[in-house]
Parts: structure tokens; sequence; C-alpha cells
């Protein structure tokens, strides 16, 4: 069935009645967005999904990139739908953010008191969004912007301690042309090499808008993966598909948060890292095939180096301090963790000044 979305005013605030398919298409994405375009600041809308038929995951990504410019200006925003529905069931297995109150009838939507949304993680999501919109219109790199990108999450996300990049090359295989720490494109690179985990599961064409894991530690879906990652002293993860709404013809991917602390990635953070994907969709829209073959070139190199210059650093530490390969390797990161120094750059600084090593 076709979807139909229509707004009415009312004393409280707006109604938006979306009757149908709700299923992520660019229609879908214009009429709802047409529907709340003119709500005061400070206001208050209610999307009525009680007449929803069919609600997908790219569906709800349509709700919340609604959601957002209007939370961006203080607008207080609240879903209606029947709780014994299959679209409650989607709502619940998304995860909303903890902003927006679902609740069972229009009515209760309008009249529910609540505090006002406090705008101090809003404003700072909307500035740099902001600053993320103009990048888009400015870098000369698609490179550039997802670095720019890389870095607002560690901004704006707080349990981000380590941001990285999956991409899907012309055969089908992935890489990560950019990321915060050489860890995660090693992270990233056992999911490759396995064909399992959440960067993998998202990046997939038939993949799911996000995969995520509060328990690394528990994790029984990625066994090799989460091993890896809880070595590396992270608990968390999620993976946001960068095209889970509309996906053209050329590259997709994958958003990939690491969180050192289990539970570290919110439900708010997944609703954050949707729009930070969106917007790196917008800039990989218009990758070339040139483009995408330099960022892969870039990527390896890097790879290489980073495994060149660890690899040394190990070598010295083996020798020196009679340890083992995995051993030596913990140091480095329990090291680079303790002086917030990036595990690549202490590596390459042991291996330039050997004879400055200090017995831990």
């Amino acid at each position: 069935m076709d979807l139909e979305v229509a707004a009415r005013t009312t004393s409280r605030g707006l109604v938006v009645l979306v009757d149908g398919d709700l299923t992520g298409l660019d229609t879908d994405d214009a009429a709802v967005r047409d529907a709340v375009s003119e709500v005061p600041a400070a206001g208050l809308v209610v999307f009525d999904l009680t007449k929803v038929r069919l609600l997908t995951a790219a569906g709800v990504h349509t709700l919340l990139s609604a959601i957002t410019p209007l939370r961006a200006r203080g607008v207080r925003c609240r879903i209606a739908v029947d709780p014994d529905s299959p679209t409650a069931t989607v709502l619940a297995a998304a995860g909303m953010p903890a902003t927006v109150s679902v609740l069972d009838t229009v009515d209760e939507a309008l009249t529910r008191e609540e505090q006002p949304v406090a705008t101090n993680d809003v404003g700072l999501l909307a500035t740099e969004l902001a600053s993320l919109t103009r990048a888009l219109v400015d870098a000369t790199t698609v490179g550039a912007v997802l670095r720019r990108i890389v870095t607002a999450t560690t901004v704006i996300v707080p349990g981000a301690d380590l941001v990285s990049f999956t991409l899907r090359d012309p055969g089908g295989g992935f890489f990560t042309p950019t990321g915060t720490d050489p860890v995660a494109s090693a992270l990233d690179e056992v999911q490759y090499e396995t064909g399992a985990g959440p960067c993998v599961d998202a990046a997939r064409l038939d993949g799911p808008a996000y995969a995520a894991s509060d328990d690394l530690a528990t994790e029984l879906r990625w066994p090799t993966f989460a091993a890896a990652a809880t070595g590396h002293g992270f608990a968390a993860v999620l993976s946001t598909d960068l095209l889970a709404h509309d996906r053209p013809p050329g590259p997709g991917g994958a958003l990939n948060i690491y969180s050192h602390q289990r539970g570290g990635i919110s439900t708010d953070d997944r609703y954050t890292a949707l729009l930070l994907a969106s917007h790196a969709a917008l800039a990989l829209a218009h990758v070339t095939a040139a483009e995408l073959a330099s960022l892969q070139r870039q990527q390896l190199l890097r790879a290489v180096e980073t495994r060149d210059v660890i690899g040394q650093a190990k070598g010295i530490l083996m020798a020196r301090q009679g340890l083992t390969a995995d051993e030596a390797f913990d140091l480095l990161r329990r090291t680079s963790q303790d002086l917030n120094v990036k595990l690549v750059d202490l590596a390459r600084t042991l291996a330039e000044h050997p004879d400055g090593l200090v017995a831990p």
C-alpha cells in the first residue's frame, strides 16, 4: 500500500498521521519532512503510527531523519502506536532516542506532561551537523569528508573511544579508509578476513540498518572479532549502514564506533550515528572509481607502514624485556592508553629511539 502523510493542528500541537507502508523510499522521506516543515520552535509534534501497516528499518531511519532537525530547534517529538502492533515491535527493536516518547494513543501523546528536552547535547549535535554540511560543500575529496565525520563522531558520541569507516569496493570486498587509530583498521580487518562482525553485517547489501553489541565479552555472533576487540580493551560496538534507507549504485559501507565501556553506546548514540552515517552517504554518492581506488591505495600503504612500525616496536620489547609477541603488543596498547598517544605513534617513537626504553 502507498504511504499517505497528513498533518493536522490541534490546540496542543501538530499531529502527523502516517497511513500505509513506511519503507524509507525517497518519497516517504519527502512526505514526512514536508508535514513537519512549519512546526514552531518549542512546539510539540506527535507522529501517529497507529495506521502504519508495514514499518521497515529504513522507515525508522526516515522518522529519525525528520525528528533530528526538530529536536535541534527544541521541538518535543512523540510517537503514538498500538503497543500490540508489529509497528511497535519494530520500533522497540530499532531503539528510539530516550528523548522521543512512544505512547499508546494520540490523546495520551498530546496530553502527557513532561520536562522540556535538554538542549545541550542537541545543540552540540546541531552544531556538528552544520559543520559537516559545510564540509560536504567545501571538501575536495571524499577522504577529507570521511576524516571530518570520524572526528565529529568522537565529539558527539560520548562513548566513542575508537571510530572507523568500512567501505565496499566495486568487487564487493571491504576496506577501512580512515579511523581514529590503527587499532580500528586491525579490528575491522579481523571482520573482513572472517566474514563475521558488526561492520561486515551492516555494510552488506542485504544487511541490517545497524549491528551492535553492548557486551562483547559475552557476544556469540562474532567470536573471533569479539575476542580481538576485548583483547584491545573494547567492550561495546556499533556499526551503522551508510546507505540504510537508499542504496544507489556505488560504494556503501558502515560507520563503526567502539567503546571501552560495557553498554557504553546508548540508544541515543545509535540515533546520532544514523545522522552521521547519512552525511557520509551524501559524500559517497558522488565518489568516482578513481577516487575509490585512491582511498584503497592510501589505506593499504598506511596498513603496511603501521604493521611494519608496530612489528619493529614489538621486536624491540621482545628482545630487551623477554616478552612474547602478545605480551609486547599488550604493553604497547596499555602504554598508549595511559599516555593518551596513538599506538602507531608510540611504536614509531620506540622504533626510532630504542635506547630510551624504560622497563615497566
